[in-house]
């Protein structure tokens, strides 16, 4: 069965947004006032040139604390799988966003594929053998190159989920796993945000029967405060169908939100199409809306 990459993780950024910022982009998360921030639609941009079209993984705006008169885009990205043109991919979503909510955007890309690279994190756009006409830089995170070990104390949702994409060899798994539950007891998250984690890390990490028989091993050796319900945590869901009933649960709520804000956005977007004249087909093409839901929209915008 297939990994659905890009639900796993636009679920968890949903999530965990400020937890993520605050965990990898420290200096960011203390400039940002996150009390106010809301989603925005990922909805489809398209594009005019290639006629495909595009949807960016977690947009949230939110102010500066230095100015609150400052409205600020994060746009976060996740990359699960090497391409060479993500950097031009990642300029036509900055272009895209901006053009369509013209505030300041924050560009992020968070590289989770397997394998270390040196990815880019700018996109020049030059005229041959004359100058440079333009030069867009983006910030990346690219957590194969990161050590688990930074963050195995750091009692922080998102990277105890993150820890899972990160750097750890093959030995290194059972200790991987056990930090992590670790740290999913300290943090008193909650049954249902336990479950979205735990799913999300091992989707990625999911240890063997030996494994497991060395996880409890080293459980054993724990202090006691810590030892029962670190032994007892492979079970305390009592069984998986409950566990992946709550994950499935949780993330359902999460995605029809998105949905819902996609859809409004997205029908906001068709009445100013239809103010300026844009015909119903053309319409159709950058939306993929039928003619009728389209016209639906007309008969109510006016």
């Amino acid at each position: 069965m297939s990994i659905d990459h890009d639900r796993r993780f636009k679920v968890l950024l949903h999530a965990f947004f400020d937890e993520f910022l605050e965990a990898f982009f420290p200096k960011i998360y203390q400039a940002l006032d996150l009390s106010e921030k809301k989603f925005l639609s990922e909805e489809l941009f398209a594009d005019m040139v290639e006629g495909d079209k595009k949807r960016a993984d977690v947009i949230a705006e939110t102010k500066l604390k230095s100015k609150k008169d400052v409205i600020l885009i994060v746009h976060l990205e996740a990359q699960n799988y090497y391409q060479d043109d993500f950097s031009e991919r990642m300029y036509i979503y900055y272009s895209m966003i901006y053009l369509k909510f013209r505030k300041p955007v924050l560009p992020i890309a968070i590289f989770s594929y397997d394998g270390v690279r040196d990815e880019p994190d700018e996109f020049v756009v030059k005229v041959p053998h004359l100058m440079v006409v333009s030069a867009f830089h983006f910030l990346k995170l690219e957590l194969s190159r990161m050590s688990w070990r930074k963050f195995m104390n750091s009692n922080n949702p998102a990277a105890a989920a993150l820890m899972s994409k990160m750097n750890y060899s093959k030995r290194e798994r059972v200790q991987v796993r056990l930090a992590f539950i670790r740290q999913m007891i300290t943090m008193h998250l909650g049954e249902a945000r336990e479950s979205m984690i735990n799913g999300f890390f091992e989707t990625y990490l999911q240890l063997e029967k030996e494994e497991v028989d060395q996880l409890m091993d080293q459980a054993k050796k724990l202090p006691e405060e810590i030892r029962e319900e670190v032994l007892k945590w492979p079970n305390s869901f009592y069984d998986r169908g409950k566990k992946e009933g709550i994950e499935q649960g949780i993330e359902q709520g999460i995605e029809e939100g998105i949905e819902q804000g996609e859809r409004k956005a997205k029908e906001q977007f068709v009445r100013k199409l239809l103010q300026k004249g844009m015909s119903h087909t053309e319409i159709s093409e950058l939306t993929g809306l039928s003619n009728k839901e389209i016209i639906k929209l007309e008969d109510h915008n006016g």
